[in-house]
């Protein structure tokens, strides 16, 4: 989220101040060659639950998705399917004491099984009946 909010505010920033081309050639020296990034700094292959940009198909996004999201997603996703899941399970009334235990043991079973699903990592971290 803050990484979107980020790359649109640099391009917002960066359409305000627009330097004409004649200056701009001018003043900037020619590119240089970039290294190309190391395979462990390559973007991870997209999730299989994006089901178009912006748009996921909330049962399918996998743990490794949820893991590899930066802190700000992944608490906010975190919080989503807390609720999410609750609901779909009939349960109206969540003990806010307990939440945090809760989501450590979803993290803990993600971290295990990163190619679970986390509504499967939910079932199965909390039981069938949270």
């Amino acid at each position: 989220m803050k990484t979107k909010l980020a790359v649109l505010s640099a391009s917002l920033l960066g359409a305000c101040t627009q330097v004409p081309a004649a200056q701009q050639e001018a003043a900037t020296p020619p590119p240089a060659t970039a290294p190309s990034p190391a395979p462990s700094e390559a973007a991870p292959p997209p999730s299989e639950a994006q089901v178009a940009p912006g748009v996921w198909n909330v049962d399918r996004v996998r743990c490794a998705d949820l893991l590899g999201a930066a802190d700000d997603d992944r608490a906010a996703a975190v919080m989503f399917y807390y609720g999410y899941l609750a609901a779909r399970a009939g349960i109206h009334i969540i003990d806010v004491s307990q939440i945090d235990g809760n989501v450590h043991k979803v993290m803990d079973r993600c971290a295990a099984t990163p190619n679970m699903t986390v509504p499967q990592a939910f079932r199965q971290a909390l039981g069938r009946h949270r």
